[in-house]
C-alpha cells in the first residue's frame, strides 16, 4: 500500500474570510495612499491656507507620529486584540481626515496631519497581525505578496491621486475620500472576533510607552532638523538619552513594550538587524536617485519618478512569488538570494558614470526592489510564526519599526549625498534662488536641474510676492516677511 504526500495547504475562502480579507486591504490600502498623496498637492494647499513656510511639516509631522507609536499599537493589538485596535485606528483615521478636511489654515492642518499619523502607526501593523492569526504559516506564504502588492499599488497611486483631486474636485477631497473607505473597511472587519487567551492579557507599559515616543520622536526631530546640512545635535542627544531611559524602565517592567527577548531570538533579532539596513537602503534610494537623475544625468520629472518606481515594481513582482519559493526552498536561500540582489543592484548605482543612463539607473533600482521582495516577505512570516499569539503584534510592529527608523536614520546620515557636483550646495533647491536655473556649474563640472517640483513651488512663490505687491492700497507686511522669509525647501524623505 503506496501513500502520498499531503499536498499543499489550500486556502479554505468562506465568505467571512473574503469579507475580513477585503477590510484589511482596504486599511493598508488607505494608510499606504495617504503617506503620498498630498506630495503633489501642497503647493495648492499653501496657495488655499496660506503659511507656506509651514508645508514641510505636512509630511515631517505625519512621518514622526505614524512611526513614534508603530510599537505603541503592537503592544496593545497584544493586550486587547487586533479587531478592538484595528477599529479604534480606523475610527481615528476616519475623525483626523475629516479634521484635515475642515481646516481653517495650515497651522490647524498640521496638527490634524500629525494625528492622522498616529492613527495610520496603528492600520499596516495590526492589519498585519490580523493576517498572521487568520492564516496558517502556509497560507501566509501564499498570500503574503497579494498584501505586498496592495501597499505598493496604494503608495504609487497616492501622488496621481492627489494631482487628479487638485485639478478637478479641490485638494480637500484628498481627506475626504478616505471617509468611504475607511467606512468600507470598518465594515467588513466588524464581525471578525479574536480576543487574547486565557490568561494572557497584560497591560501596556505607560513609562516605557512614553520614553519610547520621546527618545524616537526626538532623535527623528533631530536628524531632520539640519535642512539638509548639520544634524540638530542637541535634539539628537536627547533623543539618545530618552531611549537610555527607555532601556533601563524596559528591564524592570514585566510588560515591556518592546520585548527584548525578541532581539535575542535567533531568527526575529537578525531578521530586525536586515529590515533596520533594508530600510535605510530604500529610504536612501527613494530620496537621492530622483535627485541624481535629475541633477547630475539631466534627467525629467517623468524620468526620474520611473527609475524609482522600477524599484516598487521589482519589489511587488518577487513579494508575489517569494512565499511560494519559501515553501519549498526554504527562507533561508531566498533571504541570501534578496540580500545578494539588494548589493548587486546597489553596486550598480555607484558606476560612473552609468553605461547606459537613466535606463540603468532603473535596472538597478528593479534590481534592489527584487531584493527587498524577497528578503522582507519571507523574514516578517517567519518572524510571525516564531512567537505565540500574545507577542505576534509586537513582532509584527518592531519589523516595520525597525525599516522605517533605519530609512530615516540612514537618509540623514547620507545627506552630504545631495551637494552633487555641480550643485551650490544644498541650496541648488532653494526657491529663493528664483532665476538660476539651470543652476551654472563650475567649469568642467555637470549642470544642476531644479525638478519640476521645485521649479512650481518657486514659481509659486514668485506669484505669490507679485500678488502682494500689487495690493498698494492695503499692504501686508506680515504676508510678506512669511514669503520672504520661507525657509529652503528640499525634498521631503519618504
Amino acid at each position: 500500500m503506496t501513500t502520498t504526500a499531503p499536498g499543499p495547504e489550500r486556502v479554505a475562502w468562506t465568505a467571512q474570510r473574503i469579507r475580513i480579507t477585503g477590510g484589511l486591504m482596504l486599511a493598508m490600502f488607505v494608510a499606504a495612499m495617504d503617506s503620498s498623496v498630498v506630495s503633489t498637492a501642497i503647493p495648492t494647499i499653501a496657495g488655499e491656507l496660506g503659511h507656506f513656510a509651514l508645508y514641510p511639516w505636512l509630511i515631517a509631522g505625519y512621518l514622526l507620529t505614524s512611526t513614534t507609536t508603530v510599537p505603541l499599537w503592537g503592544r496593545l493589538a497584544d493586550i486587547h486584540g487586533r479587531r478592538r485596535v484595528l477599529l479604534a485606528g480606523l475610527a481615528w483615521f476616519l475623525a483626523a481626515s475629516v479634521l484635515g478636511a475642515l481646516a481653517p489654515d495650515m497651522t490647524w492642518l498640521v496638527v490634524f496631519r500629525a494625528l492622522q499619523g498616529v492613527a495610520a502607526g496603528c492600520l499596516l501593523p495590526v492589519a498585519l497581525t490580523t493576517v498572521g492569526g487568520l492564516f496558517s504559516v502556509e497560507q501566509r506564504a501564499r498570500l503574503q505578496g497579494i498584501f505586498s502588492t496592495v501597499w505598493a499599488v496604494a503608495a504609487l497611486a497616492g501622488p496621481a491621486l492627489g494631482a487628479i483631486f487638485v485639478s478637478t474636485i479641490g485638494c480637500r477631497w484628498i481627506f475626504w475620500i478616505n471617509a468611504p473607505v475607511v467606512v468600507a473597511a470598518a465594515v467588513m472587519l466588524w464581525a471578525h472576533r479574536d480576543a487574547p487567551p486565557a490568561g494572557e492579557r497584560g497591560r501596556l507599559d505607560y513609562a516605557g510607552a512614553v520614553t519610547l515616543t520621546a527618545g524616537v520622536g526626538l532623535l527623528l526631530l533631530g536628524l531632520d532638523a539640519g535642512g539638509g546640512h548639520a544634524p540638530a545635535w542637541p535634539l539628537v542627544g536627547l533623543g539618545v538619552l530618552a531611549l537610555a531611559v527607555f532601556v533601563l524602565v524596559q528591564r524592570r517592567s514585566d510588560h515591556p513594550t518592546i520585548p527584548f527577548a525578541l532581539l535575542r531570538h535567533p531568527v526575529i533579532g537578525p531578521a530586525i538587524g536586515a529590515a533596520f539596513l533594508a530600510g535605510t537602503l530604500m529610504f536612501a534610494l527613494n530620496a537621492f536617485v530622483p535627485l541624481y537623475v535629475q541633477g547630475v544625468l539631466q534627467g525629467s520629472s517623468f524620468e526620474a519618478g520611473a527609475a524609482l518606481a522600477a524599484a516598487s515594481l521589482g519589489w511587488t513582482v518577487t513579494a508575489v512569488f517569494s512565499g511560494r519559493v519559501m515553501l519549498r526552498f526554504g527562507y533561508q536561500r531566498l533571504v541570501v538570494s534578496g540580500a545578494l540582489s539588494m548589493v548587486v543592484g546597489s553596486v550598480a548605482l555607484l558606476v560612473q558614470p552609468p553605461p547606459f543612463g537613466i535606463p540603468w539607473i532603473g535596472v538597478a533600482a528593479f534590481v534592489t526592489g527584487a531584493g527587498m521582495g524577497q528578503l522582507q516577505t519571507p523574514l516578517l512570516i517567519v518572524m510571525q510564526g516564531a512567537v505565540d499569539w500574545g507577542s505576534r503584534g509586537a513582532t509584527t510592529a518592531l519589523n516595520q519599526f525597525s525599516r522605517t527608523i533605519g530609512g530615516a536614520v540612514g537618509v540623514s546620515l547620507l545627506r552630504p549625498a545631495r551637494r552633487l557636483p555641480g550643485a551650490a550646495g544644498d541650496r541648488a533647491g532653494d526657491p529663493r534662488d528664483r532665476g538660476r536655473h539651470p543652476v551654472l556649474p563650475a567649469p568642467g563640472r555637470p549642470r544642476l536641474y531644479l525638478s519640476g517640483n521645485h521649479r512650481s513651488r518657486a514659481g509659486y512663490r514668485c506669484r505669490r510676492v507679485r500678488t502682494l505687491s500689487t495690493r498698494r492700497a492695503r499692504p501686508n507686511p506680515a504676508a510678506t516677511s512669511r514669503s520672504s522669509s520661507a525657509p529652503a525647501i528640499r525634498p521631503a524623505s519618504p
